[in-house]
């Protein structure tokens, strides 16, 4: 199948095109930069300029490619610690434009699957409740361009999937590289009670979901799948599990009122809302089987690649 992938540059867009290719698919990268063209072409792939955000350009993109499946990873998230609500509008330009010109570039091409990047937290977080795929979606301003985006690809005349991805953990992720960070220094504290649910999926897991999806597009089509751990745990067992295998202190538990003057009542709602999302559609339904399918082998698989590894924080949206 020929494949085009958009956002093949980020964290799973670079562990997608490998084994995109393992599977023997015609892939295609797309990339803004010289440098993203550059990386593209080194993993093998077929790299294409355009960028999501310019409908012409996107158009001769999809054009040049001819796929026959889009995979859309694109996405602007903030690189900060501290998140403000405006530090935002990129990735909802994104998630919302960018979007809707792969779409219609996709109608013209008459791709047979787009399969599109989401996030569990667009539902509303549920305590110790299971959150399935039908479960209520969340009404925080926030979360307005993701639930955008989905409508979007839900109505299109391209047959789509949505995949919503649980906190997506790898060695070489910004914000995961933050987490390795602030538990060695004994700043990542446990909030509260710690009882909140956490669901983590490795990268290599959530491309498998992708490549799942890709090999069964007349089940996926369609279709909205959890792509998440198999047993998500409380923030009170995994953090201080996570220290132990960065060898890292045990984390500290900080009140809520604290952790909201120091982080920001936004980023105070991300470590505290509780998200126990089930797989259990995409297992049943496309066969998925995480390689990594509890916290415990996440973080002892991110342990072992930054052993010895130094990373320090940084608040540069362009690193």
């Amino acid at each position: 199948m020929r494949i085009l992938v958009a956002g093949a540059t980020g964290v799973m867009g670079r562990a997608l095109l490998p084994r995109l290719q393992e599977a023997g698919h015609t892939v295609f990268g797309l990339a803004r930069t010289p440098h993203g063209l550059l990386d593209v072409s080194l993993t093998g792939a077929t790299p294409v300029r355009g960028d999501v955000l310019d409908a012409d350009a996107t158009l001769r993109a999809v054009r040049e490619a001819r796929p026959e499946a889009i995979v859309n990873l694109t996405s602007a998230i903030p690189r900060r610690l501290r998140v403000h609500p405006e530090d935002w509008a990129e990735n909802d330009r994104v998630r919302v434009e960018g979007t809707a010109n792969l779409l219609a570039a996709a109608h013209e091409m008459s791709v047979r699957l787009f399969v599109q990047s989401s996030a569990g937290y667009v539902c509303a977080p549920r305590g110790e409740d299971w959150i399935d795929e039908e479960a209520p979606l969340s009404t925080h301003p926030f979360l307005q361009a993701t639930l955008r985006m989905e409508e979007q690809v839900r109505t299109a005349s391209v047959p789509g999937v949505l995949l919503r991805f649980a906190a997506l953990m790898a060695a070489d992720a910004w914000h995961t590289q933050q987490s390795v960070a602030a538990l060695r220094r004994g700043l990542l504290p446990i909030i509260g009670d710690g009882s909140a649910y956490l669901s983590l999926i490795h990268v290599d897991d959530a491309v498998q979901a992708v490549l799942c999806a890709l090999a069964r597009p007349d089940v996926a089509a369609g279709r909205i799948y959890n792509v998440a751990d198999s047993a998500p745990a409380r923030m009170q067992e995994v953090l201080p599990f996570a220290a132990r295998v960065l060898g890292a202190p045990p984390p500290r538990t900080v009140p809520t009122f604290l952790a909201r003057m120091l982080a920001g009542a936004l980023t105070l709602e991300v470590f505290t809302a509780s998200y126990r999302l089930s797989n259990a559609r995409i297992r049943r339904e496309l066969g998925f089987e995480p390689r990594y399918p509890t916290y415990q082998e996440i973080w002892t698989q991110i342990a072992q690649v930054v052993s010895g590894q130094d990373f320090v924080p940084s608040t540069d949206l362009r690193a």
